[in-house]
């Protein structure tokens, strides 16, 4: 790069180049750190950074980040263009599924914790980016933070990981695309996060991607994944199919599922009691909103029930709370 990427943040930001690497020498130790429960049982750590440390890294995203290359087939954490008719990523990815009959759901364990700093200045790198000693020792300190494991990985819960994942992921998200597209004429393959989905109308195609898939991953050192074999779920029309949170219906329709709708419902009740917690109020408000992309006719029943104004209300109150 003709120009230093540590003064070209320092700019961004309106800092002097020596404010700007104090920060970044300070950034790996300014974490805020704790774990909430997983779906599944066990617990999943966040490592939170601080608003000094979270300006560096949303400067690194604007600046350098978004230019670098994001494979087609990554369905999460990329902004939307203004002929993007479906507004969520979830519901658009689970649509990109759901005409076909076989599907298998794959992913990896410890994705974020994973990719490291190499990782990504191998794909810099690749894009014919020549990053200096100093701008390297910067990206890492900012964007990059000790995991449980010892080594240097991705924090989830840093607004950069999300997009520096997809950067890492471009020249692996290039070759598993290949071999479902290999299989046959007509497949789906996206990969939401560390959630691959494939599917097919051909019988056995599902086992034939995993297999080659697998031995794809085992033999990619960079980065160096390992996939979450307990978690691997093959499915077809026959049986419950979900994607990205999403269920398949056998019609091939989409459907929130009947245990977040009776949540949704639970929370509706508990407002209108006025008996609910503000951290619920905001689960409220994103399933209500999430309800009219996914299943409006659900929302218009909701709406119908306990009342137009009582959903404003469940929207509007978190929205300014949030504020």
């Amino acid at each position: 790069m003709a120009k230093s990427l540590i003064d070209m943040v320092a700019t961004y930001l309106g800092h002097t180049r020596e404010q700007v690497l104090h920060l970044s020498y300070r950034a790996p130790m300014t974490y805020r750190r704790y774990t909430i429960p997983k779906k599944k049982g066990g617990r999943r750590l966040i490592n939170h950074p601080a608003k000094q440390t979270k300006s560096l890294q949303y400067a690194l995203m604007n600046i350098f980040l978004s230019q670098l290359p994001i494979h087609s087939c990554a369905a999460a954490y990329k902004k939307k263009t203004a002929s993007e008719h479906i507004p969520s990523p979830l519901l658009k990815n689970a649509i990109l599924h759901a005409p076909y009959s076989y599907s298998v759901r794959i992913d990896f364990t410890d994705f974020f914790h994973s990719i490291s700093s190499l990782d990504l200045f191998n794909r810099i790198s690749n894009n014919d980016i020549n990053l200096s000693i100093s701008d390297k020792e910067f990206i890492e300190n900012c964007l990059f933070v000790r995991v449980p494991e010892g080594q240097k990985g991705l924090a989830i819960g840093a607004p950069s990981s999300p997009i520096i994942s997809n950067i890492v992921m471009y020249s692996l998200d290039e070759q598993i695309n290949a071999i479902a597209n290999g299989i046959s004429d007509r497949v789906a393959y996206s990969r939401y996060a560390d959630d691959i989905i494939f599917s097919t109308n051909l019988r056995g195609g599902c086992n034939y991607f995993y297999r080659a898939m697998s031995e794809l991953v085992t033999r990619t050192s960079s980065p160096k994944l390992v996939i979450n074999r307990s978690k691997t779920m093959f499915s077809s029309r026959a049986s419950r199919r979900v994607v990205t949170g999403l269920f398949i219906r056998p019609d091939g329709g989409t459907s929130l599922g009947r245990q977040n709708k009776r949540y949704i419902r639970k929370l509706l009740f508990d407002l209108k009691r006025d008996n609910i917690e503000p951290r619920k109020l905001t689960y409220l408000s994103g399933y209500l909103a999430f309800a009219l992309d996914v299943e409006p006719d659900f929302y218009n029943r909701l709406a119908h029930k306990y009342g137009a104004e009582l959903l404003a209300v469940a929207i509007g109150k978190t929205h300014h709370d949030v504020s």
